[in-house]
């Protein structure tokens, strides 16, 4: 029987933010459709959260649009046709100098935080369109606020959704769907923490957020109807102060801050 809760399609959701947003949202009597590429790790997460009353799950590969056509048609049969909110969270990383970075790796970002969002969103806008309150969610991060030479293509891409997400915004008004973006600084996920591996000069006490200060963001976000959320206090100082300071002056800070 389709569930009569609230839902939520969550892309990256078995681990990091995804995991977090999943268990916060299932806490306020939401449903959950759990999607990623480990399958293994989704079963261990829906039965945590409280088995199939509370949780569905299934493999998705968002670079792959008939996959997110089916993920989503697999979600609808758990939901009646509805889908409140998407929470379009996927992403991955090549940390390095340009050059030092395959090119295939570059592509395979691109193609997965960029690609696999918009991937996401068109097989999601169906069910948004008939779902009242319908919400979509996408995940950017404060590295589309500045260059980065070690993140070049993951900066691009999360730029890239800024963009996308405005356009939404203004195109999907009439359906009533609302979308917001949330933009975080550095939090203690593995993708992440991988990072501070090979970064210059990021250590792992200089990380404060964690997933679940996501979580909670994003849980006001679908309260308030926000566009743009900032999460972190380096970010949200540092973005009106990108709006303000001249590049040359940017530059300067991202590179005292990179060690570059």
């Amino acid at each position: 029987m389709a569930t009569t809760k609230p839902s939520i399609f969550i892309t990256g959701a078995a681990g990091g933010f995804g995991q977090a947003v999943a268990r916060k949202f299932v806490s306020e009597g939401w449903f959950v459709g759990l999607y990623d590429l480990d399958p293994e790790a989704l079963a261990i997460l829906a039965a945590d959260l409280g088995g199939p009353d509370h949780a569905c799950y299934a493999r998705l590969d968002v670079t792959d649009i008939e996959g997110a056509r089916q993920a989503v048609a697999h979600f609808g049969e758990h939901t009646g046709g509805h889908l409140r909110v998407l929470f379009n969270n996927a992403g991955i990383t090549g940390v390095g100098a340009f050059t030092d970075v395959p090119i295939e790796q570059h592509r395979r970002v691109i193609d997965v935080n960029l690609f696999g969002v918009m991937n996401v969103a068109y097989a999601a806008i169906p069910l948004l369109r008939v779902t009242p309150g319908a919400h979509l969610i996408n995940v950017a991060s404060a590295s589309a606020l500045h260059g980065n030479p070690e993140l070049v293509s993951y900066s691009a891409t999360k730029r890239a959704v800024l963009s996308f997400s405005e356009s939404l915004d203004i195109g999907l008004e009439a359906d009533g769907i609302r979308v917001s973006d949330l933009l975080p600084m550095y939090a203690t996920t593995p993708i992440v923490l991988d990072y501070v591996n090979v970064h210059r000069k990021l250590r792992p006490t200089d990380i404060k957020l964690t997933p679940r200060d996501i979580a909670e963001a994003t849980w006001k976000i679908v309260r308030t109807g926000k566009f743009r959320t900032y999460v972190g206090r380096d970010t949200k100082v540092f973005a009106p102060l990108s709006r303000l300071l001249p590049y040359r002056v940017r530059k300067w800070v991202s590179r005292k801050v990179i060690g570059w």
